[in-house]
């Protein structure tokens, strides 16, 4: 508390701030993928990693002149008020809306569920700030799904719907000289990836948490460095199905209800090489312990400790980890992009773990995009992404389960029963590219998506105990984006075949998956 404080005052004495501006929501806004695209055309500051999101405005480039950059034929005028050091901007509405035909597809959409049928999620909110204070305040309403679909003993369950409120995307924050020290509700994205990423994304709602962070690269001698601490509490839903346990239900009410969670992210920009970026992600969770017996590192800051378990088990508690490593290599006058993250849900005890077992309890993503501008403001572009969460061949020595959990926290690294990381789903592998026509707003895209559900079964009936049968599911998809007046409509459209669904042989089921989001401008 001594540090916070020490902290706060220092902050202070920096004065107004020259940089800080509000947050761009992670996720569905569509507004910041089109933030990630205007870096590539040169019209954002190549030396923001975006490895950890949200995006934050700054004083040079208000959300008003990304809003510009993205269409500059429009004449967006964003409503606010300033008076000396105070200065109110009413936030962009939004409503989401999600629909699932005949069973269960979709991640990365906060709140809503793993479910079948129609959900919905509305936002809308306004951000102040007086000198160093920062206040967003940003609600979300959520009705999820609750249809009926085809499940079995080995997938599936059909939950009630829910109605609820949240704090959705609010914050209050003190900030200066791109530092940001404060409690938030928000979403975060950890890592490089478009569509999935290992520590953390939107695929839940967002938890409250403390944060201290950048919010634009700090340079040094060396490079530049961008950095994320948070301390926050993650809890469960006993009305919902786990999806890193194929969605059913666990009674778990031997547990205590919330569970600690403590992550880092830090990036670094060596400054011998233009335009790349290294960053690591480490992240606990321990559940709630009313007098905890632990040093206080090990208890609240365990991210902080040494890296192999033999310098930090604490019996006292029951802790888990999940840690990645990652890259971007953005090249400017390609308009591209590559990237990759590795990471491992399972502490090593020592290096020679490390070494001899370097697969073991790994997971991976990797991906490209790529852009051709046509003129100012139209261009193509092209993706492509792959990600593996499947157990690697090592489990045959040794499992390493489920990637977001482990032996000591039942639950794993969820809120609200959902995947706080990748939401691809438990053991899946996945595979999306596209191609697309931008002009401003407006979209016109494809795309192909291929899921494996969790091919590597630790029990299957093979001599390596893989499945048999293997389910796949094929997703063929059109994506969409359009203007009128203030009004910002995207769509995600795909029909998704499943061969083999629920694993069962000659078994196929069709689905359309539908995601439509509306935005208003005020």
């Amino acid at each position: 508390m001594k540090f916070l404080l020490s902290l706060c005052c220092v902050l202070c004495l920096f004065g107004t701030p020259l940089w800080a501006q509000n947050a761009i929501p992670v996720g569905f806004s569509d507004i910041d993928e089109q933030v990630r695209n205007l870096q590539l055309l040169g019209k954002v500051d190549a030396n923001q990693s975006m490895l950890a999101r949200p995006f934050y405005s700054t004083g040079k480039q208000s959300m008003q002149d990304l809003y510009r950059l993205i269409d500059p034929a429009a004449k967006d005028s964003i409503k606010s008020y300033k008076k000396g050091l105070f200065q109110a901007i009413l936030l962009p509405a939004s409503l989401s809306q999600k629909l699932n035909t005949s069973r269960p597809y979709g991640w990365n959409d906060q709140a809503m569920s793993v479910s079948n049928g129609y959900q919905m999620q509305a936002s809308a909110g306004i951000y102040a700030r007086f000198s160093i204070l920062h206040i967003q305040f940003k609600p979300e309403f959520i009705h999820t799904g609750s249809a009926e679909y085809e499940t079995s003993d080995a997938w599936g369950q059909v939950n009630p719907s829910i109605d609820r409120y949240s704090l959705g995307q609010s914050s209050i924050r003190l900030e200066a000289g791109g530092i940001s020290l404060g409690v938030s509700n928000q979403n975060l994205w950890w890592g490089p990836g478009h569509y999935s990423s290992l520590l953390m994304t939107n695929n839940a709602a967002g938890f409250l948490h403390y944060s201290l962070n950048t919010t634009r690269p700090l340079k040094t001698p060396i490079g530049s460095f961008e950095f994320q601490l948070i301390l926050g509490r993650m809890t469960r839903d006993s009305l919902q199905g786990y999806e890193n346990a194929a969605l059913k239900q666990r009674n778990l009410s031997d547990r205590p209800k919330n569970r600690q969670y403590n992550g880092i992210v830090l990036t670094y920009q060596p400054r011998f090489m233009k335009n790349v970026f290294f960053s690591v992600s480490r992240a606990f969770q321990n559940y709630d312990v009313a007098k905890p017996e632990a040093r206080f590192m090990n208890t609240y800051l365990p991210v902080l400790n040494n890296l192999f378990k033999n310098d930090y088990n604490d019996d006292t508690l029951s802790k888990d980890q999940i840690l990645s490593l990652s890259t971007r290599w953005l090249m400017p006058k390609n308009h591209a992009e590559v990237y990759a993250e590795f990471g491992y849900n399972d502490a090593k005890q020592n290096l020679r773990d490390l070494w001899l077992d370097m697969a073991h309890s790994s997971a991976w993503v990797i991906g490209f995009k790529k852009l051709h501008p046509l003129n100012n403001r139209t261009f193509i572009e092209v993706f492509g992404e792959a990600t593996k969460m499947a157990q690697s061949p090592s489990y045959l020595m040794r499992s390493a389960g489920n990637w977001y959990e482990h032996s000591q926290v039942t639950e794993g690294f969820t809120h609200n029963n959902q995947i706080i990381g990748n939401g691809v789903g438990h053991g899946n592998n996945v595979q999306t590219i596209g191609v697309s026509w931008n002009q401003g707003w407006k979209k016109i895209g494809i795309t192909f998506q291929h899921v494996a559900q969790n091919p590597m079964l630790e029990t299957g009936q093979s001599a390596v105990r893989t499945r048999l049968v293997k389910w796949d599911d094929y997703a063929y998809g059109l994506q969409g984006g359009y203007r009128y007046k203030k009004l910002l409509f995207t769509a995600d459209l795909k029909w998704v075949n499943s061969s083999n669904y629920l694993w069962e042989k000659d078994h196929s089921k069709s689905n359309v998956y539908a995601f439509i989001n509306t935005i208003f401008l005020w």
